[in-house]
């Protein structure tokens, strides 16, 4: 009995390339290493895109602009997972803030991220997402991705609304300007690179 099958993974592979090349491409059209706290990156192309414990990319996103802003975002992950450990006090004042200016958010796509503590985090990693991709594209490029994207929508409609709001309780804290990759130690890079953030008391 023959039981062998042909397995034909070229789609699939081309996809996985195709978002390889765009990273590349991308990378040398912008000065990306500013803003990378890893280089190294996994590509799952029916996965999900998730920042730890490796940069994960999946082929689900299309375009140069929008694969940009979700590498951004991964990497986002990582600046904000050393900012908790490096400035744990600020950390929790943010949290403070946000909980006292949202006492509720959504939960679950395409409004929320997977759970109340999530959709916080990404009050905050959103921003980010689009200070990096507003300074690489322009303010008005990123929000306009921003606001057409697919999931986390109420996330980024508070983000876009309460820009100004947002941007005087992180820069009060410390959390930006961003800091650049490049500055930073071994040890804040050990930090970035951490499974979880810091307590949030």
């Amino acid at each position: 009995m023959d039981d062998r099958i042909d397995i034909d993974l070229s789609a699939a592979q081309a996809l996985a390339e195709n978002l390889r090349n765009t990273l590349v491409a991308l990378r040398g059209r912008y000065d990306l290493e500013r803003y990378e706290y890893t280089r190294t990156i996994r590509i799952v192309p029916t996965g999900q895109a998730y920042s730890h414990p490796v940069l994960t990319l999946n082929t689900s996103v299309r375009g140069e602009n929008p694969i940009l802003c979700t590498y951004l975002h991964e990497q986002m992950h990582w600046y904000l997972t050393w900012y908790s450990h490096a400035n744990t006090p600020g950390w929790q004042e943010i949290w403070r803030g946000l909980r006292q200016t949202y006492p509720s958010m959504p939960v679950g796509f395409p409004q929320g991220a997977q759970d109340e503590h999530s959709s916080y985090l990404h009050l905050i990693v959103n921003y980010l997402e689009i200070a990096a991709a507003g300074d690489l594209l322009g303010p008005d490029v990123a929000r306009d991705i921003a606001a057409k994207t697919f999931f986390y929508r109420g996330i980024y409609e508070a983000v876009l609304r309460d820009w100004d709001a947002l941007t005087v309780l992180y820069r009060s804290h410390g959390l930006i300007p961003i800091r650049s990759a490049g500055g930073m130690s071994e040890r804040d890079l050990q930090l970035a690179a951490l499974m979880d953030e810091a307590p949030v008391g």
